[in-house]
């Protein structure tokens, strides 16, 4: 059976090294190609361009997506899957518009902040959202349905993924890394420990890093 998702991608830690290394990186904002980013997709956090990228030419290891889950509006958002790092909407204020407004609801960049921000504040503030990363190591395991899906795609024990990059689609998503079968990026490589299901009850896949 073909592997779907519903909603937007969810993560479940089983055993990540980074809650006890300290190895959790989220002070750079995310790059303004990336409209929508979901937990359990992959991204580099890039210095020397000053932010979170899926730009493979930057070098280094891409990093798993772990943000808090924050539900702040409608009734029937209950559960992870209608959670995601949108850039215009209610979960963040950026420099684009924003619908949920903030000061006067016009273009949060370059504008006065109402009420005002201290001058260190301004800039994490009006500058755009920091997504979480954790830096994953060899033996990592957590449960994910936030990997390659389609009409054709199914996942079985013992299948290898490795990252590859998605598009930008037309409901915003992409221009992100993703984890297929039939990834091309071999810094990181997971095997598939077991087909297995996500707290809401849609399929999922418990990974461990193997490389």
């Amino acid at each position: 059976m073909a592997f779907k998702r519903n909603g937007y991608g969810q993560v479940e830690p089983n055993q990540l090294s980074a809650q006890k290394t300290g190895q959790i990186y989220a002070s750079l904002p995310l790059a303004s190609d990336v409209d929508i980013l979901q937990n359990g997709e992959f991204m580099y956090y890039d210095y020397k361009s000053g932010t979170v990228t899926a730009d493979s030419t930057v070098g280094g290891e891409p990093m798993l997506v772990f943000n808090e889950v924050k539900l702040y509006e409608p009734f029937w958002q209950t559960s992870y899957k209608d959670f995601a790092m949108i850039r215009v909407g209610d979960n963040y204020v950026t420099s684009r518009l924003a619908t949920a407004g903030y000061g006067d609801g016009a273009e949060t960049k370059g504008v006065t902040p109402n009420p005002g921000h201290s001058d260190w504040q301004a800039g994490y503030r009006m500058d755009g959202i920091a997504p979480r990363l954790f830096k994953t190591n060899v033996g990592d395991i957590f449960t994910t349905n936030m990997v390659e899906t389609g009409a054709e795609i199914t996942y079985k024990q013992g299948d290898t993924l490795k990252l590859k990059k998605v598009a930008k689609a037309a409901d915003k998503t992409g221009n992100t890394l993703v984890l297929s079968k039939t990834g091309d990026i071999d810094a990181l490589e997971f095997v598939v420990a077991k087909v297995y299901t996500m707290p809401d009850g849609q399929p999922g896949l418990k990974l461990q890093r193997i490389k």
